[in-house]
């Protein structure tokens, strides 16, 4: 079946919010959020602003629940249920490389960029990305080393601390270096090295005694 003829048997409504989820992405991450206008994301949507607000609110709803459709992907190798079938380092493994794709984007290291200078005019921003974007990650993740706790397989006094660690060891400092314009020029097997060594250490110091 080909792609257009799978697009015409999605709901409308689904067709819709994927349409604007992605005119949401594309507004917000090439003007940040202050530039950023629901009627040019409409526009590039297809649909009345009316339908936005209809279904967001405003555009700091719409901002958050963009961003974490597009940490989508790394959010779901958290879900609890992955544990039944698969080792806890099996899936930070997989989270990591996930995470390293997506933090090494050059369209992500702008965005960032734009952002922390709108932080500084408007400190709301800040908690519109962060809670959207790095603790609904960092929240997904504890509650994930909780049941891994629960299950014997790993030990934490503190599964927050635990799951900050995890992103601190697979980056390391190539994410505030990057924002300074260094490109690391990372190939498929370095990533895959980085990963792996971080995950290993992380499990080293998360090892049940």
């Amino acid at each position: 079946m080909t792609k257009q003829k799978n697009a015409a048997h999605r709901p409308s409504t689904q067709r819709k919010m994927e349409d604007i989820m992605e005119a949401a992405r594309s507004e917000f991450f090439d003007c940040g959020f202050a530039a950023a206008s629901i009627e040019a994301i409409a526009a590039k949507a297809g649909v009345s602003k009316v339908t936005i607000y209809n279904h967001y609110g405003d555009k700091e709803n719409l901002f958050g629940e963009m961003l974490k459709s597009h940490v989508g992907r790394i959010r779901n190798k958290f879900e609890i249920a992955n544990l039944e079938h698969n080792s806890l380092h099996d899936i930070l493994t997989g989270a990591g490389m996930d995470m390293l794709d997506f933090l090494t984007q050059n369209k992500m290291i702008q965005f960032e960029r734009m952002l922390g200078a709108e932080v500084n005019r408007d400190p709301k921003i800040g908690s519109f990305f962060l809670e959207s974007g790095p603790r609904y990650l960092l929240n997904s993740l504890a509650k994930l080393l909780t049941a891994s706790v629960e299950k014997g397989e790993i030990q934490s006094e503190d599964v927050i601390y635990s799951a900050e660690m995890f992103p601190s060891l697979v980056m390391g400092r190539l994410d505030m270096m990057m924002r300074y314009g260094w490109d690391p020029k990372l190939t498929p097997a370095a990533k895959k090295d980085r990963v792996k060594q971080a995950v290993d250490a992380w499990m080293r110091i998360h090892q049940v005694s």
